[in-house]
């Protein structure tokens, strides 16, 4: 059963988020007219777009036609005192995967491959993760790299590298760094150590078939074995450049990432406040 979390009244978004989160997101923010213009164009086109498409495209989530997946909103948001609960989808799609979209009004995405594939707690990592986008007030520029992505390679060459390019690295910098305090939000919200490592295992490729032989442990040394390879100057700038373009870090790093903060006495600190 789901109905056994503590509810986190006051959490405060500053209080919980990651470093490198921070520290990525001031050098976005001092870039000159850069909040300015991401927030006429998602407004103006990418918003609206996205709004349109969901609500046309796919069913939302209400405690009529998914009585149980709204139950888990609903939740999640009381868990992580977010006030408003966002409006959710779903769609089809069999990896394990939920996203959200939208800025000044975030909707959520679940696969069907999410509900399918895992647990109650599972699916609470899930959606206390995109919770906790909303929350940190992630989506402004999460919204940017998207619209970036879409651009580049409709402009000239030239100037995608010089306009385009740089600012796209930096936001994807930031986007893979506010996952690792997005899954800090997701452990609060599910407040279940293994079910987040379940679902990190499911999403790095475990088949259904093999569910009931997850090795915990093995995945668990994977990850911390995966994190001392910062030790060497080398291995940073290969782990560096293999992901430059990618929005999300490496799953087995996220998991790292997340064990550590554990270990670190930092979650016990949230939920036994």
């Amino acid at each position: 059963m789901i109905h056994n979390k503590y509810i986190l009244t006051g959490l405060d978004h500053a209080s919980y988020e990651h470093p490198f989160d921070k520290k990525a997101l001031e050098a976005l923010e001092n870039t000159p007219g850069i909040k300015m213009f991401g927030e006429w164009i998602t407004s103006n086109f990418i918003e609206r777009i996205y709004d349109v498409q969901y609500r046309g495209s796919n069913i939302r989530v209400t405690a009529d036609s998914y009585p149980k997946i709204y139950e888990y909103l609903q939740y999640a948001c009381q868990i992580l005192d977010v006030k408003k609960i966002p409006e959710c989808y779903v769609q089809w799609g069999y990896d394990i995967n939920a996203f959200t979209v939208g800025s000044e009004n975030p909707l959520i995405v679940i696969n069907s491959g999410l509900i399918d594939l895992c647990d109650d707690d599972e699916i609470m990592f899930v959606i206390g993760h995109e919770l906790g986008h909303i929350k940190s007030n992630h989506m402004l520029y999460h919204m940017m790299a998207q619209t970036l992505d879409m651009l580049v390679g409709q402009v000239p060459l030239v100037l995608t590298k010089l306009i385009a390019g740089g600012l796209q690295f930096a936001l994807y910098y930031w986007s893979r760094m506010s996952e690792f305090t997005a899954d800090r939000a997701g452990l609060m919200c599910c407040q279940n150590k293994d079910a987040a490592v379940r679902a990190f295992m499911k999403m790095a490729g475990v088949p259904k078939n093999h569910f009931n032989q997850l090795n915990f442990e093995t995945f668990i040394q994977q990850a911390r074995d995966f994190k001392m390879m910062d030790l060497t100057n080398m291995n940073k700038i290969i782990k560096t450049i293999s992901i430059a373009d990618d929005s999300h870090p490496w799953t087995v790093m996220r998991a790292a990432e997340l064990l550590k903060w554990i270990e670190e006495g930092e979650y016990n600190r949230f939920i036994h406040r």
